[in-house]
């Protein structure tokens, strides 16, 4: 997978309508990854994908439509590739290790995806809540399998997207990092209950290659 320019690739063969939309789409997460989506701009977005910004109008109305549905569509390519590792991971210990992991290292070799994560759960709650309820069904697990003791609430919830936005971003500046995608995932567990050597030995046996 390859976040360069893949909503446009994906658009080939489709009518001309489509096609300038998913390459607005594109432009999003290329500009959201330059400038965050606080200042990315609709002028920014037009100018980066070659068109005039009254044709951002004929698709998108405003700039958090636009926004909405490029996260969105990040988060669907990103939650299809892990999947397909995660159908045959039954343990709420080992699915989160997997998950979380293959997410962090997701969002890193893609910083522009990566950045577009970040920001969505940080700025565009309808895209927070379907990233989240993900992790909010492997934890719903732990609980029903007696291997998470939590109050499984929205601020729970905040706490594993703050470590693992942390995570995502100190290795986009810095570089991919094991040994910290390795921690966060660690510090997830000793949240959900698990003591620091259960936690340690969790993440050292089910942590995909």
């Amino acid at each position: 997978m390859s976040s360069q320019a893949l909503f446009r690739d994906q658009s080939k063969g489709l009518p001309k309508r489509d096609r300038t939309r998913l390459a607005l789409i594109d432009s999003t997460v290329e500009v959201v990854a330059q400038k965050g989506m606080d200042l990315a701009k609709i002028s920014d977005i037009t100018e980066h994908a070659g068109l005039a910004n009254g044709t951002f109008y004929n698709h998108f109305a405003d700039k958090d439509e636009i926004l909405t549905e490029a996260a969105q569509r990040v988060a669907v390519e990103m939650a299809r590739e892990i999947d397909n590792e995660m159908r045959a991971v039954d343990s709420a210990v080992a699915r989160m290790v997997t998950a979380t992991t293959r997410a962090i290292r997701m969002a890193v070799s893609e910083s522009a995806w990566g950045a577009v994560i970040i920001g969505a759960l940080q700025h565009l709650p309808p895209v927070r809540g379907n990233i989240l309820q993900f992790l909010r069904a492997d934890l719903q697990l732990g609980v029903d399998q007696g291997m998470f003791d939590i109050e499984l609430d929205e601020f729970f919830l905040d706490q594993i997207a703050s470590l693992i936005i942390v995570s995502i971003r100190t290795q986009i500046e810095t570089g991919a990092d094991s040994v910290k995608t390795a921690r966060t995932c660690e510090g997830i567990l000793r949240l959900c209950g698990l003591t620091p050597a259960k936690a340690q030995k969790a993440v050292a046996t089910h942590t995909p290659v």
